[in-house]
This record gives C-alpha cells, structure tokens and sequence, in this order.
C-alpha cells in the first residue's frame, strides 16, 4: 500500500472511532516523523480530523517515531503510549499535553471508562 493510499485508509478506518469534543476547538497540527519511512501529519479539531502525507508548516506538536506501524498501535491504543515512550520508541516536542491526547483520540469511551486511576 503506497503512502497516499494509507492515509485514505486511515482517515476511513479511524473515522467511526474518532472522539469528537475530544480536542479543543482551535486545529491541531500533529506531525510525524517517521524513521523509517515518510513523514505524515494529522489535522484535528473537537469536530473533525484528517490524516495527510508529509510536512505541516507548522505543527503544534512534533512525534518521532520508528515506523508508521508504531504510529498505528499508539494511536489505536494497540501499544500503550507509556511503555512506547520509556522503551524510547517515541518522542513528542511541543504541547506534550497534546501528545496524551494524541493517545485517548480515537478510543471510545466505554474503553477508557474501563481504565482505572490508582493512587
């Protein structure tokens, strides 16, 4: 699957898992870069959101990552954001705030509910 077409992809398969109000209204430029491979960019508000290949001239936050499969497991919640960052399997600079976010953006509800803080 070419770099374009993934995108495509993952604008349609992300689409029903999105959380909207999630995010403040103002757009958040995510960027990513990818060691291995081509940089990528997400656009998100609390209402929409859309995946685009290459550079954002300004992004509100910058991830650097391995490989876009890493990208997909943290922002699917298939790889814990947490244990990706202590093992140095991603680094976010700008409004860390954000980057947790990042990692909450596309998870329904019922499964954060689930997710218990202990003190």
């Amino acid at each position: 699957m070419n770099a374009e077409t993934q995108m495509a992809h993952w604008n349609v398969a992300l689409a029903p898992l999105f959380r909207k109000g999630f995010l403040p209204p103002q757009r958040t430029a995510f960027q990513f870069i990818v060691l291995n491979g081509e940089a990528f960019h997400l656009l998100a508000d609390n209402k929409a959101f859309e995946f685009f290949e290459g550079y954002h001239d300004h992004p509100t936050l910058t991830l650097s990552l391995p490989d876009r499969a890493t990208a997909w497991d943290l922002i699917t919640g298939a790889e814990s954001g947490m244990d990706a960052f202590m093992s140095g399997r991603y680094r976010a600079d700008g409004n860390i705030v954000l980057s947790q976010l990042l990692l909450f953006l596309f998870e329904q509800p019922a499964d954060i509910q689930s997710q218990q803080i202990i003190d």
